[in-house]
């Protein structure tokens, strides 16, 4: 019996060292080809982002292979001692480590060697195998008996991912600190170093506490490991790091891309996978952009009270036909990585929203653009404990009955406020999303002034519903996606369009909109005098204490959002201390933009539903007129209209000083 129990046994552990074996040289067969040059590894196959016109604009990889005697081992020192400490003692893995990420489920460090890691991204898969980490380990002791520490590590460092658009520490140094790998001090390799691990949680530029206290740990690392003497930690935590200040490789549009392809498939495949990404980018529209952003800031700068802080703008560009993002600037100089003022949603839209109020208030009102309302001192009720919540008028003036197109026109609060009241602010928010607005804006009675907080893009793509009457397209930056082998992956969807909005209220509010472009009110005389004289239509936004200015416009072909502010929300005031309002701040960029953008996207007339009519009214009455002092062309249903309209509406005599355009010109490059 006991003979027998020995016999079965040992041909049980027979049948698994058989297994074991087959297993083995199974999944070594299936281990990718390792050539005898790492550099060609490196560099093959990388994330590549292509135009709307084919043309390549951006590619994941480092723009420079630099040798370890090139690297400084103030890096690679700090790189060893934070992610792989016992790198130059293991053979490609380390056993205690796995162990205790095993144990502890990753929660005290992974268990992946600098060798794992090497590996697993110069063979990167899609596939989540059952022996992905078996296969890992295998590929690791591959390369570790095909090459030496130093070329593995050297491989390491310049395929290594560090936020935003940088990639291998040459890159990397460049793009930071404006300076080669070889010239890094402690201070900053330890600062680089302690980015990989989690390179937009670290990022200096986004986040600088963050990185500080990640940088403290690399340096605490190193010193415990024997690669740092105390004198030099010590020196090491007082030095004061300079970044670069001048504009790199890349867009900001390309930093939101990569974001969004890496929600799409992980940030492993967007950096690693070889995908080729094909997005709506206009490059000639973004440099227009860019430019017109740059140039208007800095006049708009030169004209302010300095605060101490640098002035701040974003834009974002969105196709009328298509819903397409054709170009996205997220900050006066771009920082790779840093922070995209054009898709964050934290600055208040001010009176931005009040077209989307309008448009709800004809819709479920029975209102219509002569409708009259009362402008007068008025006081709401603001919620349980709360006081009277008294609505001002921007500029402290109340004017009595008002027609609602001029109401729009005037920016009137008191009408806005009116209205929301009527509606009910829980109707305005859901009438926000009906505009595509995805922000979660409160439901209080001071959104009817633009308290809630969105972002240029989302107010961009809103604002071109009104000029498709009333048709709905997501904002769209990938258009299509491919693997490294040339499969589509991700595809966007064949895009109809949802009618969310009544085509001819849609039109109607648009028209309203067109009087922001009339010589009738100091914004339609600013945009002309900044050349810009084609069909348009829009609305300015200002933040009640003037950290915000807005211009929303819309033309038959493109829809232009323009924000400008300061980042801790700091209140801009001319020197004459009168606050920046959209007209002033943002208008004048927006104009210049649109006055070269409309030579490749033409800004014609908008087609009007059938069934309306213009009409002249009296801008205070609403009824039919034949002034000219308060004429005011509107458009209506065609059993309102009464057919009066051959009017000259071009009213001058506005004194020049209100202009204040003349520093706020500027010409740019051509296409």
């Amino acid at each position: 019996m006991t003979k027998n129990l020995f016999y079965s046994f040992i041909a049980l552990c027979s049948l698994v060292l058989v297994i074991v074996y087959a297993g083995f040289f199974y999944i070594s067969s299936t281990l990718p080809y390792i050539p005898n040059d790492l550099r060609q590894l490196v560099f093959s196959q990388p994330t590549e982002i292509f135009a709307d016109d084919g043309s390549l604009v951006y590619s994941l990889r480092g723009q420079e292979y630099v040798p370890l005697e090139q690297i400084s081992p103030n890096f690679y020192n700090a790189l060893v001692a934070t992610e792989d400490a016992k790198f130059y003692s293991h053979h490609g893995i380390d056993p205690l480590g796995l162990m205790r990420a095993v144990i502890f489920m990753g929660k005290r460090g992974g268990g992946s060697t600098l060798t794992q890691q090497l590996g697993k991204v110069l063979f990167f898969t899609y596939r989540s195998e059952i022996l992905r980490k078996f296969k890992d380990m295998l590929l690791a002791m591959q390369l570790e008996s095909m090459f030496s520490k130093d070329q593995i590590l050297e491989a390491y460092c310049n395929f290594v991912y560090f936020g935003g658009s940088a990639y291998g520490i040459e890159d990397a140094s460049q793009q930071y600190f404006s300076k080669p790998a070889s010239d890094l001090s402690i201070a900053e390799g330890a600062m680089l170093a302690g980015i990989i691990n989690a390179p937009n949680l670290f990022n200096p530029f986004t986040n600088p506490e963050r990185a500080k206290t990640r940088q403290r740990l690399v340096l605490s690392r190193m010193k415990k490991v024997g690669l740092l003497s105390e004198d030099e930690f010590d020196q090491a935590l007082t030095d004061s790091l300079t970044y670069v200040s001048r504009r790199q490789r890349g867009s900001d549009y390309v930093d939101y891309v990569l974001a969004q392809a890496g929600e799409l498939f992980g940030d492993d495949a967007v950096q690693y996978g070889g995908l080729k990404i094909y997005t709506a980018l206009d490059p000639d529209l973004q440099r227009v952009a860019e430019r017109a952003l740059s140039d208007g800031i800095a006049r708009l700068e030169a004209s302010l009270d300095t605060t101490g802080a640098e002035l701040q703008g974003a834009m974002a560009v969105v196709s009328v036909a298509t819903g397409e993002v054709k170009a996205l600037i997220g900050g006066r100089k771009r920082i790779p990585g840093g922070f995209n003022r054009a898709v964050s949603e934290n600055r208040h839209v001010g009176s931005g929203i009040k077209p989307f109020i309008y448009y709800t208030a004809m819709e479920k009102l029975d209102l219509t653009p002569r409708s009259v309302r009362m402008d007068t001192a008025t006081s709401f009720y603001a919620g349980p404990g709360q006081p009277l919540w008294r609505v001002r008028n921007f500029d402290r003036i109340y004017r009595g009955p008002v027609t609602l197109k001029w109401a729009l026109m005037q920016s009137i609060n008191v009408v806005s406020a009116q209205i929301t009241k009527e509606l009910t602010p829980e109707v305005v928010v859901d009438a926000a999303k009906r505009f595509g607005i995805t922000s979660p804006f409160e439901p209080n009675i001071s959104l009817s002034i633009g308290t809630g907080s969105t972002s240029p893009l989302q107010m961009a793509s809103a604002y071109a519903i009104f000029a498709r009457n009333g048709m709905y397209y997501p904002p769209v930056c990938i258009k299509r996606v491919e693997d490294a082998g040339g499969i589509v992956i991700h595809k966007a969807l064949i895009r109809f369009g949802d009618q969310r909005l009544d085509e001819k209220l849609s039109y109607m509010t648009l028209d309203m909109m067109k009087g922001y472009f009339s010589d009738l009110i100091n914004n339609g005389r600013i945009i002309r005098a900044n050349g810009f004289r084609a069909p348009g239509a829009g609305k300015t936004g200002t933040s009640t204490d003037y950290t915000d200015a807005w211009f929303n416009g819309v033309t038959s072909s493109l829809s232009a959002t323009v924000w400008v502010g300061y980042d801790r929300n700091y209140q801009m005031y001319r020197k004459n201390r009168r606050g920046v309002t959209g007209t002033f701040g943002a208008v004048p960029i927006w104009a210049n933009f649109m006055r070269v953008a409309q030579r490749r996207y033409p800004a014609r007339e908008f087609k009007m539903p059938d069934g309306l009519k213009q009409e002249i009214v009296d801008r205070i009455t609403g009824w039919p007129t034949f002034d000219e002092n308060r004429a005011l062309p509107v458009v209506l249903p065609e059993k309102d209209a009464s057919g009066i309209l051959d009017l000259d509406l071009d009213i001058r005599g506005i004194e020049q000083d209100s202009l204040e355009v003349d520093s706020l010109n500027s010409d740019f490059d051509e296409f």
